[in-house]
């Protein structure tokens, strides 16, 4: 009875080592499929991780070609904007030097305009004072008994005073024989003459240009229409 309750035992634990090494052989088949699932993780991790920075490569790779085109356009680029702001200010300049000349040509015509205006109303109050001396000499000249220095005299200041209103563009008006113009020509009355209707007849009052300007208007007789 004790051998057979031996050999049973023996069996049983026979068979329960027998379980155990497949247990064991189980446990260790699923460790091995683990780690070669956690293997095979890993190089397909580093697989894409070499496929992304071989991708950020060619990236950098291909970006390169653009960067040097741009390098080699931003000279370019600079020389145009460069001669753009130069022309513009060479026209500003050129603009503000054409104001500067026009301010200029206006600041003379104004000072022209003033010189002539100032100088026109000075030979104005002359004239009165050239009338006088010329009605002066004339009666010099009718009287005997003035002597000849004395008409010379005043011939010479009246010559004088003449040159210096000619050298300021004053010159005689031309009216006798003429036909009337209102513009240059003061009417005082009109008489009956074999001359032409409407021409001057006499001149009572020498008129007088300054350059094209009328300084005083000639007064005049007109023959009657």
């Amino acid at each position: 009875m004790m051998s057979r309750k031996n050999k049973k035992e023996k069996q049983t634990e026979k068979a329960e080592d027998q379980e155990k090494q497949q247990e064991d052989m189980i446990d260790n088949e699923a460790t091995e499929e683990s780690g070669f699932s956690q293997d095979k993780e890993g190089k397909d991790a580093e697989e894409d991780q070499e496929k992304v920075m071989s991708f950020g490569d060619s990236e950098l790779v291909e970006d390169e070609p653009g960067e040097e085109v741009e390098d080699q356009a931003d000279p370019e680029t600079a020389e145009i904007n460069w001669e753009k702001e130069k022309e513009e200010l060479l026209d500003q300049i050129k603009r503000k030097q054409a104001e500067m000349d026009n301010l200029r040509r206006i600041s003379k015509m104004e000072q022209k305009e003033t010189r002539e205006y100032g100088l026109h109303q000075f030979l104005c109050k002359l004239l009165p004072i050239l009338d006088n001396l010329e009605r002066g000499l004339e009666q010099a000249r009718a009287d005997k008994d003035v002597p000849e220095s004395y008409v010379n005299g005043l011939e010479m200041i009246y010559k004088q005073l003449f040159q210096v209103l000619e050298q300021e563009g004053v010159r005689v008006m031309e009216a006798a024989g003429t036909s009337f113009d209102p513009h240059c020509h003061h009417a005082v009355m009109e008489v009956e003459s074999e001359e032409e209707p409407g021409n001057v007849v006499e001149e009572l009052q020498k008129g007088y240009w300054h350059y094209e300007r009328v300084l005083r208007p000639a007064m005049v007789k007109v023959c009657r229409e």
